[in-house]
């Protein structure tokens, strides 16, 4: 069964520099304690505990997260249910700012809070989405909701990442995708390239996203190799460090 929202929390006792990590659904992430240094369209965008990091789906970010007094940590809230187009429409137009950033309020924080443990208390998947819309409600009042869904129909890229990451340590092979899709494989591969995209491409990094999860419980990198796809621990270390400038263990050291 799909989530409505997923949560998740990452933690570092020393400086954690990541690069290409993929956003593949609409995430808001909220620093607790410590920074997170963002680079944003060329430019140094830095995050506390006073605002959040508001990404749309297909995004990939590189930032640096930064310990100040105590530990970092920062917790995330992933989303796989988009609000009305009403919604929308009513944040679209008075949008003020294009900026992944929102000031965290009271109201917002108390949102966030409820969403983040909502998922460990066994409510029905439709109760979840009743908190949910009463969360879009707040942001499309404060004309934000625009920041986490620009618009449009989802690409097939990322209804392809949603999907894979329901099990990211599954086979998965191409063939049986493209018959959840309703596609044959050469059809899922031509409209993937026409996105600047491939299947190996994509699960590759919904698979990292889920490795950096992972080692917030500090697995061994075997365990971790095997739970996100692959057979060799060697691999696994190979593609965690071309897809974020680091070794497996070089990140758990930050840990």
């Amino acid at each position: 069964m799909m989530k409505v929202v997923q949560a998740g929390q990452f933690r570092g006792q020393f400086k954690q520099p990541l690069r290409n990590v993929y956003i593949y659904a609409p995430t808001i992430i909220w620093v607790n304690q410590g920074s997170k240094q963002l680079w944003w369209h060329d430019t140094s965008r830095g995050y506390t505990p006073k605002d959040w990091l508001v990404i749309p789906a297909s995004h990939y970010l590189t930032f640096v997260n930064v310990p100040e007094h105590a530990d970092f940590y920062s917790r995330t809230l992933t989303f796989f249910t988009p609000p009305s187009d009403e919604l929308l429409a009513r944040s679209q137009k008075e949008a003020l700012s294009e900026e992944p950033r929102i000031a965290v309020t009271p109201q917002l924080a108390f949102c966030f809070n409820t969403l983040f443990d909502m998922s460990n208390n066994g409510l029905s998947q439709h109760a979840q989405r009743r908190f949910l819309e009463g969360f879009y409600e707040e942001l499309a009042e404060m004309n934000q909701l625009h920041l986490l869904f620009p618009g449009g129909n989802r690409s097939l890229k990322e209804r392809l990442a949603q999907y894979l990451s329901v099990n990211p340590g599954d086979a998965h092979p191409i063939e049986t995708v493209a018959q959840h899709f309703s596609m044959s494989r050469a059809t899922l591969t031509r409209k993937l390239a026409a996105e600047d995209a491939s299947f190996r491409h994509v699960l590759t990094h919904v698979r990292m996203a889920y490795a950096l999860s992972l080692m917030q419980e500090h697995r061994s990198q075997i365990d971790l190799a095997l739970r996100c796809g692959y057979q060799s621990e060697a691999r696994f270390s190979l593609k965690f460090k071309e897809t974020f400038g680091l070794t497996p263990r070089q990140y758990l050291k930050t840990l």
